[in-house]
């Protein structure tokens, strides 16, 4: 097979997620053909995805070296240094890039979120709009528009740039979650309050475990300490990707199945199943029109210490999520009364509570319960500064495709 073959062969598995077989594919290219800058550049962002930054630059110097205009070499340069914490270096990348193929949607979406990160959220704006000029559907312009016009508490035009979304994607995750904040900013608390359904969107329900388990206590003790000796437990997070600020997770807790594991899995699925048959049947909602015939479940612990905390944040990448707890301590002397409770409404990312404290709602966790929300619903706990662990299990229910 020839090296043009060799590199449409490996691009299709690329696309496909098929991530090995592309890889060797275009590692057998730059064996052939070291300085081959396009099977250097994929297979520099195959080395981004995974983590491995030494890589990723390595083969983007080599694209570079053989193709000083490559493009999208110049794109993998902007991505790298932004996982590199190289903004500047970022921005010179992607700018290079636009200067070498005008008028790309990516790269000005890119360079509008590097001014976020540097608080010029009307810089950023500006180069979103430029990107919807050129792509009027990228829904990534359109929400990261509405991100920052939030930032500048401008809810109406944010309204409008969450529309662009939804008109294209109406289950839109983050799309929604701006829209609560827009809605509420613009007094209309009844349209962000449908979205949210606090008490028939968001629920707490109790998990029914097994009968041959004396009581939920020794269940939950059980469960603790599986958590604490599963093999995947870490302390080595990204807080850019996590949000969760101190303490240690769990990541993928169904994988290594131990008895206690297993029946919180299938308690789990049951009270899920139980909340999904009850919700009412509606095309025009955002959350119930997407209901699931089939789900996946992704699952993690989190274990937190004195004034460990979980940051204001969404799941972008579900449809419903919950959180189980397992463990709550118990309050100190002039603590917080509300020290450990689950928060919801109030924004993240640093969107600025545009209606203060209007619609920030909180429930008090305990040992055994479980609530399942939206995944769009803004949702946050409030610091502890006593003594204890608070422990509790997270879960994302994503839609199966059937």
């Amino acid at each position: 097979m020839n090296p043009q073959d060799t590199l449409r062969l490996a691009i299709s598995h690329h696309n496909a997620g098929r991530i090995a077989e592309a890889e060797r594919l275009y590692r057998d290219i730059l064996g052939a053909l070291p300085g081959h800058p396009v099977a250097a550049t994929l297979l520099a962002r195959l080395a981004l995805r995974t983590g491995h930054l030494g890589e990723a630059r390595g083969l983007i110097a080599t694209a570079l070296a053989s193709a000083p205009d490559y493009m999208q070499a110049h794109n993998a340069l902007g991505d790298w240094a932004e996982q590199s914490s190289e903004p500047a270096i970022a921005h010179r990348a992607y700018l290079r890039a636009l200067a070498l193929v005008p008028g790309q949607a990516d790269s000005l979406v890119k360079l509008g979120n590097l001014a976020q990160q540097a608080d010029d959220n009307a810089g950023a704006s500006i180069v979103y709009r430029r990107a919807l000029v050129v792509h009027p559907e990228s829904l990534s312009a359109a929400n990261n528009l509405a991100a920052a016009l939030l930032k500048q508490a401008d809810p109406a035009a944010a309204l409008e740039a969450t529309d662009r979304v939804l008109g294209r994607e109406p289950s839109h995750v983050r799309a929604t979650a701006y829209r609560t904040i827009a809605l509420r900013a613009l007094g209309r608390d009844g349209e962000a309050d449908a979205l949210i359904g606090l008490g028939s969107l968001v629920r707490s329900v109790r998990l029914e475990v097994s009968a041959g388990l004396a009581n939920a206590a020794t269940f939950n003790a059980d469960l603790a300490a599986a958590l604490k000796t599963h093999p995947n437990l870490s302390k080595d997070w990204d807080p850019a990707q996590r949000a969760i600020r101190g303490g240690a997770i769990v990541h993928r807790l169904f994988e290594h199945q131990v008895p206690v594991i297993s029946t919180f899995e299938k308690s789990l699925r049951a009270a899920i199943d139980a909340v999904i048959a009850d919700l009412p049947d509606d095309p025009h909602h955002p959350y119930l029109a997407a209901k699931p015939s089939a789900y996946d479940l992704d699952t993690w612990g989190n274990l937190l210490g004195a004034s460990d905390h979980q940051s204001a944040h969404i799941h972008n990448l579900g449809w419903m999520s919950g959180v189980y707890y397992v463990t709550v301590p118990e309050p100190e002397p002039g603590d917080d009364p509300h020290a450990g409770w689950i928060e919801f409404n109030r924004p993240g990312y640093g969107i600025p509570p545009l209606s203060g404290a209007a619609g920030i709602e909180t429930i008090c966790p305990e040992p055994g319960m479980a609530i399942l929300f939206p995944s769009y619903v803004w949702h946050g706990t409030i610091p502890f500064s006593g003594g204890g662990e608070r422990i509790s299990i997270a879960f994302d229910l994503h839609p199966r495709v059937v």
